[in-house]
């Protein structure tokens, strides 16, 4: 006996206006965490680069002979390499060539994260990120 099957097509206009509000639900959020994931990212490379900021300016102003105006120096080459904007470099207490080896040197760098953002500046509106190095003068 052999069975005849019959096939009905349904109409897909209902499936494709399913669709059509899922992908208007999901997609913005879908785009969020996209942009989102990203600035986070600018973030933490903002982060680790104002870290090694402080560590080379900390480790130039410490080296015998040098001042607090050489090391400012050396950070704005640094900074313009990196193509950073809104970056402030503090080096305390004052550096000069009569500096007694031994004095700990606080460098703290800091920038406006909305600044140095890729993307819309509301992830990191008011945000500022900072970074300090400590080391001992030689």
């Amino acid at each position: 006996m052999q069975r005849h099957h019959t096939t009905t097509r349904h109409s897909e206009q209902p499936r494709r206006g399913a669709a059509l509000v899922e992908t208007a639900v999901c997609l913005p959020v879908l785009l969020l965490l996209t942009f989102g994931a990203i600035e986070a990212s600018n973030a933490i490379v903002l982060k680790q680069t104002l870290t090694e900021i402080s560590y080379e300016t900390a480790r130039f102003v410490t080296s015998q002979g040098s001042t607090k105006a050489d090391a400012l120096q050396r950070a704005d080459e640094i900074i313009a390499a990196r193509g950073l904007q809104n970056v402030t470099v503090d080096i305390s207490p004052d550096v000069t060539v009569n500096t007694p080896p031994g004095t700990p040197i606080t460098v703290t760098v800091s920038a406006a994260a909305a600044s140095n953002s890729i993307g819309p500046q509301w992830y990191f509106k008011d945000a500022t990120m900072a970074a300090q190095a400590v080391m001992v003068r030689l």
